[in-house]
C-alpha cells in the first residue's frame, strides 16, 4: 500500500491470491514511483534501495555491530513517520 504522507490518502494497493512476500508483491505490481519521491519502508523491503535510491529504512543490528545511539534515534524517528501509513489501513 502506498499512502501520501500529507493527505493520508491511499494512492495504490496491490493484492494477490495466497501468501506472497511484500517486496515480491511490490515488484510484481510494476508500480512506478517517481525518482523524486522518498519512500519510508520497513526492513521487509531491503532490495528496494537498489531499485529506488530515495528509500529510507531502519538500520538493522548484527551480532558484531550493535546499533549506535544515533542509529536508534534515527530508527525511532523513521518509525514515527511510517506509523501514519499503518494507521491508514485502519480507516
Amino acid at each position: 500500500m502506498i499512502v501520501d504522507k500529507k493527505s493520508r490518502k491511499i494512492i495504490c494497493t496491490a493484492f494477490c491470491n495466497g501468501k506472497r512476500h511484500d517486496f515480491r508483491l511490490f515488484k510484481e505490481s510494476k508500480t512506478h514511483i517517481h525518482s523524486t519521491i522518498t519512500l519510508l519502508t520497513d526492513t521487509e523491503y531491503q532490495g528496494l534501495q537498489k531499485i529506488h535510491f530515495k528509500t529510507q529504512m531502519s538500520k538493522k543490528r548484527s551480532k558484531k555491530n550493535p546499533l549506535t545511539q544515533e542509529d536508534r534515534k534515527s530508527n525511532q524517528k523513521l518509525s514515527k513517520e511510517r506509523v501514519l501509513n499503518e494507521n491508514a489501513i485502519r480507516f
